[in-house]
């Protein structure tokens, strides 16, 4: 490249500024694209003979797996916690592209080759109200009409959850996030609601016990219809309930008078029932009285009655012991005299007898015999007296001892 010069031009006087010729701002530019045609012709760009071919594809290919990498970190992994449930969905398999995903923590998966969705399965609460609070929309109570074919608005909280092992269809019929409580909860809640509270009639809404009746076949009706889509219905809370304003002072007139007309009647059922316990407890009071007299007679009848017994039995006993005294006595006396009448007669048989044999030889016998076992029992004693020096002891012996001995009686 040469370099021009353009042809220096007067200077101006002072107090004026020399206009730019066109000539050279064209030369200004002139210079400068030259510089920037150089610029790029340094670059080997518009040479491809000169292209590091090699290079090039290595850079590429380093750039793509590091921007599949970042992807991957990015995209291809998903977190369950603890309140959630996952479902994977394979885009390359089209009969069973849903997986549930049940276990807590990450999990991966590609991108663009499959899908990972999170769904929540924490109780929810859907709150069907007249006032749903600051920010909230207004007017979402449920309008039924009562047996007797008044309008009401009910107020109504349903709690609800996602059943986990039934996400699949969660996530199939209804979508993505919460709409399976747009789609089928809330209808389902207006319809079972308005089936269920509008068999009531308008003083029966008045009932607690009614309502919650009712609440409890709403939810029944409700897990009936919605748990085959994977939702379970935990509670059905009725709230409050309004009709028009005419009516409900007129209710509320109707409530005042049935409450002081209840008033009344229970005054008058206390009066009678502190009337009948007064009748009761004066009864118990005569009957304890009467019974205790009653026992108090039985108690002295019964113990006349013992003594009559005891002094009978004594006197029986008496006469008894008397007779048999008397019996033994008499018994004593007669065996008695019948041994003493034996006796005699055996005396008297015996000195018959005796008389008998003492009339012959035997009575003579029988008084030696007798006269002989009396001197046997007779002893002699004596002290001799004598002028010799010897001395003889006289000793009377029976007959029959002396014969014995050989010796004739001293």
């Amino acid at each position: 490249m040469t370099n021009e010069t353009t042809p220096s031009s007067p200077e101006p006087s002072r107090g004026q500024e020399a206009p730019e010729s066109a000539g050279e701002s064209n030369g200004k530019w002139l210079q400068a694209w030259r510089r920037f045609a150089a610029a790029v012709q340094g670059t080997g760009l518009f040479s491809p003979a000169e292209w590091p071919i090699r290079a090039l594809i290595g850079t590429t290919i380093a750039i793509a797996l590091i921007l599949l990498a970042l992807a991957l970190l990015r995209h291809g992994f998903a977190h369950v916690h603890e309140n959630e449930v996952g479902v994977l969905a394979d885009n390359l398999n089209a009969e069973n592209p849903l997986v549930l995903k049940e276990r807590v923590g990450y999990h991966f998966f590609l991108p663009y080759l499959a899908n990972f969705y999170v769904l929540d399965k924490t109780i929810q609460k859907l709150s069907l109200t007249w006032d749903q609070g600051p920010g909230g929309q207004s007017g979402r109570d449920v309008k039924l009409k009562t047996a007797d074919g008044n309008n009401v608005s009910l107020d109504i909280s349903v709690s609800y959850k996602l059943i986990p092992n039934m996400a699949k269809e969660v996530l199939r019929g209804s979508g993505l996030g919460m709409r399976f409580a747009e789609t089928w909860v809330e209808p389902y809640a207006r319809h079972c609601c308005f089936a269920a509270f509008g068999r009531l009639k308008t003083e029966e809404l008045y009932d607690a016990t009614k309502r919650n009746e009712m609440a409890q076949e709403t939810m029944k009706q409700m897990n009936a219809n919605l748990m085959p889509h994977g939702i379970e219905i935990i509670a059905v809370i009725p709230g409050e309930f309004r009709f028009y304003h005419e009516y409900e002072q007129i209710i509320s007139d109707k409530k005042l008078a049935d409450q002081e007309v209840e008033k009344q009647q229970a005054e008058a059922r206390q009066a009678i029932e502190d009337q009948e316990r007064q009748l009761i407890e004066a009864n118990k009071k005569a009957e304890a009285r009467l019974a205790t007299l009653a026992g108090e007679l039985t108690n002295k009848y019964i113990q006349a009655v013992a003594e009559m017994e005891k002094v009978r039995r004594e006197a029986e006993g008496q006469s008894k012991f008397t007779m048999v005294a008397a019996d033994s006595a008499l018994y004593t006396t007669t065996k008695q005299a019948e041994g003493r009448k034996a006796a005699l007669l055996a005396d008297a048989e015996g000195m018959a007898q005796m008389r008998k044999a003492m009339a012959g030889d035997g009575g003579v016998g029988m008084v030696g015999l007798e006269y002989a076992k009396r001197m046997n029992t007779i002893r002699f004693t004596g002290t001799a007296v004598t002028k010799q020096p010897t001395i003889q002891q006289l000793s009377v012996q029976p007959a029959e001892a002396a014969a014995a001995s050989g010796s004739a009686p001293r």
